[in-house]
């Protein structure tokens, strides 16, 4: 009964009040409602329910890091923390333990913060980055701290006032809990250099290796009285960066909900932002909406940062599987919210290798030109197809997704499910890559293998391939350039002698032709019989897929010769044959060899 009656309030607060128009007299209603007579009862409400206005009270980790009453550290305890925070390369963890301009060490022996990212990295994980918030947390500082009113002169509650723009795209913003409840925020904004300082010397010393600085689009709101948003937003980002330089050496910086102008615009030594709404997991009508609006802010947002499509779940089904397929050819970090025991292990070790590495493609994920002024989500025809390039000059992959049946409602300001069609056709050619079109002759061949499929096809460079695609359904295509040599009339009137191939990718890997780092080959015409040697550097494990127009004399991994599998091809897909060669196991870099021998 009380669930039924919860989903019901819910259901009447996102399709009632959260749907009211800006200047409408019901958005007015609600404005006033909530930022006035229900003012209290929503701090408090939200205070007890969520933590959306709670404030920084103190730099160090909070009561859960707490040690028990009686925990001793052991002098070998005493040595991992000291190896844990010492200089990088160590197990692979923690900045190196710095000082502040006062010259004093962080405190992290009071808190067993630093116990636990000792055990996760004890665990193998290499890195750890933990998250705040732009303004420390999502209600800023807390006024009523003895240790924040120490550190800074004056701490104000400051309500948001947002912008008309904003407010037209999301009127719920003005009984929004932060709008309500106010952020504390430091009078003089020069202090947010030692807030951040203070903050990341600590992480630091604690073993962190970088930080998620999250909720910067409010800091537009709040800079009545401090030079106005734009500045204030250009002085807190040079303290985080600076801070960020001086405690993570490596720029271990994510910057999130930060789209606003006078975010993005500021970000100078800032290499990572995530791009994207965040990722809703059980919101159905979400993730195809997720993955079109990561595409198509990158075309902007790739200019200035490596876009972030932010964690996914890999066992939500159709969702799970689309959302990798997306990350494989984003040119993004691969990060997954599985809870333990819920990890989709099949999926994920199609996308990330036994070491944590990914095949990340070169380039930030983008809309193919076709796709640009089109609506993949609701026009019920549109397939989006997303382009990038890999590490070998002109090769690429292209993403195909069926992302229709759902978008983002302005009217009602929520995610809304339309079924608009069954299905969608892509039509693929390796122009859609654009390096391939800017930089390859027209009249070069392309060996494009479908993931999903297994099949190859030879393709020039206008050639499509169209494929059907149900609802939520994808399919990747890497795309290689033919090699060949030119060859040259022997004594005797023999034919030239003119081997083809083009390593493709790994099979087994979602993106698998970013497995390939760099190819080339070498004649010998000085033996008795004239050969052809096509050399690869690969990183990876599994099988790799190439294609030759000939078979070769033998193929060799590593120096050493090894059972290949021959699989030709039919003439109207191009003719000659699928090579696969196994790699093994092992993860690292092979080199692959095939040898043509003239007949």
């Amino acid at each position: 009964m009380a669930t039924a009656m919860g989903s019901g309030l819910e259901t009447w607060y996102w399709h009632g009040i959260h749907a009211s128009p800006y200047l409408g007299v019901s958005w007015r209603w609600f404005k006033f409602l909530g930022q006035g007579l229900f003012g209290p009862v929503i701090r408090y409400a939200v205070s007890t329910l969520s933590c959306f206005n709670h404030r920084v009270h103190l730099i160090e980790a909070n009561v859960k890091f707490r040690r028990p009453e009686g925990f001793s550290v052991t002098n070998d305890a005493l040595n991992d923390d000291r190896e844990l925070v010492g200089s990088r390369g160590k197990r692979g963890g923690g900045s190196t333990p710095t000082q502040n301009a006062g010259g004093k060490k962080p405190r992290t022996d009071a808190d067993g913060f630093k116990d636990v990212i000792g055990r996760i990295k004890g665990l193998g994980v290499s890195h750890v980055y933990c998250w705040h918030a732009f303004f420390g947390y999502w209600g800023g500082l807390h006024p009523d701290s003895s240790e924040m009113r120490q550190k800074f002169s004056q701490i104000t509650i400051v309500a948001p006032e947002h912008t008309p723009g904003l407010l037209a795209v999301e009127p719920s913003q003005a009984w929004d809990p932060i709008t309500v409840g106010g952020v504390g925020v430091v009078a003089n904004t020069d202090d947010y250099s030692k807030f951040f300082d203070e903050l990341h010397m600590y992480l630091a010393a604690s073993g962190v290796d970088g930080v998620k600085v999250d909720g910067q689009a409010v800091v537009g709101g709040l800079g009545r009285g401090r030079g106005g948003g734009p500045a204030m937003a250009k002085n807190m980002h040079l303290s985080l960066e600076r801070s960020v330089k001086k405690h993570f050496p490596t720029n271990g910086l994510i910057n999130c909900m930060c789209h606003s102008s006078e975010n993005i615009l500021n970000f100078k030594d800032s290499a990572l932002a995530r791009v994207s709404d965040d990722f809703y997991p059980t919101n159905k009508a979400s993730h195809t909406v997720h993955v079109a609006n990561v595409a198509y802010n990158s075309i902007f947002m790739g200019e200035i940062v490596v876009p972030d499509w932010d964690m996914f779940q890999s066992h939500c089904g159709q969702a799970g599987a689309l959302h990798a397929a997306a990350r494989a050819v984003g040119g993004c970090p691969v990060y997954v919210s599985d809870a333990p025991g819920q990890h989709d292990f099949a999926l994920l070790r199609k996308l990330v290798f036994p070491s944590g590495k990914v095949l990340r493609a070169r380039l930030p994920g983008r809309p193919t030109r076709d796709c640009v002024f089109t609506d993949p989500c609701t026009d019920g025809s549109t397939a989006l197809k997303i382009w990038n390039k890999n590490h070998v000059h002109d090769s690429g992959v292209v993403g195909c997704f069926n992302v229709q049946g759902a978008s983002w409602s302005r009217k009602k300001g929520i995610f809304v499910e339309e079924k608009n069609c069954e299905f969608v056709i892509a039509s693929v050619a390796p122009k859609d890559v654009e390096t391939l079109r800017r930089n390859s002759d027209f009249a070069k061949k392309f060996v494009t293998m479908a993931h999903r499929s297994g099949e190859v096809r030879v393709l020039s460079m206008d050639d499509h391939w169209r494929i059907k695609l149900p609802s939520k359904q994808w399919e990747i295509f890497t795309i290689a350039a033919k090699r060949g040599v030119s060859g040259a009339g022997f004594e005797g009137g023999k034919p030239c002698f003119k081997p083809e191939w083009a390593f493709v990718g790994l099979t087994g890997m979602l993106n698998g032709g970013g497995a390939v780092l760099a190819d080339t080959f070498t004649e010998n015409e000085e033996t008795y019989a004239q050969t052809v040697t096509a050399t690869a550097e690969v990183y990876g494990c599994g099988s790799l897929s190439a294609w030759a127009k000939t078979q070769p004399l033998s193929v060799a991994v590593n120096g050493e010769k090894v059972t290949y599998a021959w699989t030709p091809l039919a003439n109207e897909n191009g003719g000659g044959a699928v090579v696969t060669i196994p790699l093994g196991v092992r993860e690292g870099t092979h080199a692959v060899d095939l040898l043509f021998v003239r007949n």
